[in-house]
């Protein structure tokens, strides 16, 4: 055996073709990569989304289909209805399970968008809007159900004034310009990525033959201000 021997060098091409075989594996492993981070970003992200749409379910399924004629006397004296339905902000009462320590089967509640979060505020105790400026020892609980809400927008169904039979829904429900609760109520919350979604729920407390009933002749619905429509695309009634 010649110990001389002087050890084999590699020659340009096997350099060449090494190079490229670690290229074309660190390309591939980049790509699985990057395919596993994207598919994880989309899995985070369709599990906020349920989340989220879970959350806004909760709150039309429990609470708006709950909602209930409330009434609280103002500074006269005078019962008045507990509600206050804008364009783009809801008060109401509603009825809730009670067990525990819980103060009462009544909650009121408050729906509106802060910023970029569409949010739930609670309170165990009568929130009346005439009454909003001297309850501030009265803090509400706060829930955010979405954020990267652009605008919630709500519709309240009333009987309508034209046609017989029909149903109307309004921009505003205002409490001074009704003496009962709307029939039902939609809501549209629109994302700032572009996606719209509606819900629309039968309220419990509406119903003429109902036990709260007591609509009829004590509806004074007609001046309250908003354009006609039906409830339209991506809405679920119940």
């Amino acid at each position: 055996m010649n110990r001389n021997r002087a050890p084999r060098r590699f020659t340009l091409i096997e350099l060449v073709v090494a190079v490229a075989l670690l290229v074309v594996v660190a390309a591939i492993t980049a790509m699985s990569g990057a395919s596993f981070y994207n598919g994880y970003r989309r899995s985070l992200r369709a599990t906020d989304r349920l989340k989220e749409s879970m959350a806004i379910d909760n709150l039309m399924d429990s609470l708006v289909r709950n909602m209930i004629p409330f009434r609280w006397p103002d500074d006269d004296g005078t019962d008045r209805l507990v509600f206050n339905g804008d364009e783009h902000e809801m008060l109401f009462t509603t009825l809730r399970r009670t067990y525990g320590d819980r103060p009462g089967a009544l909650i009121f509640i408050r729906v509106k968008v802060e910023e970029d979060e569409l949010v739930a505020e609670y309170s165990p105790y009568p929130r009346p809007p005439w009454l909003e400026e001297h309850d501030d020892n009265l803090p509400w609980t706060r829930e955010v159900l979405a954020s990267g809400v652009r605008q919630v927008t709500f519709a309240y169904a009333e009987n309508s004034t034209e046609h017989e039979g029909a149903v109307e829904f309004l921009e505003t429900y205002l409490e001074e310009e009704n003496s009962s609760l709307p029939l039902a109520v939609k809501m549209t919350v629109e994302w700032q990525d572009g996606r719209t979604e509606q819900w629309l729920r039968r309220v419990a407390g509406s119903g003429a033959n109902s036990s709260f009933g007591m609509r009829g002749s004590a509806t004074t619905s007609g001046t309250a201000s908003g354009s006609t429509g039906t409830a339209n695309g991506g809405g679920t009634v119940r």
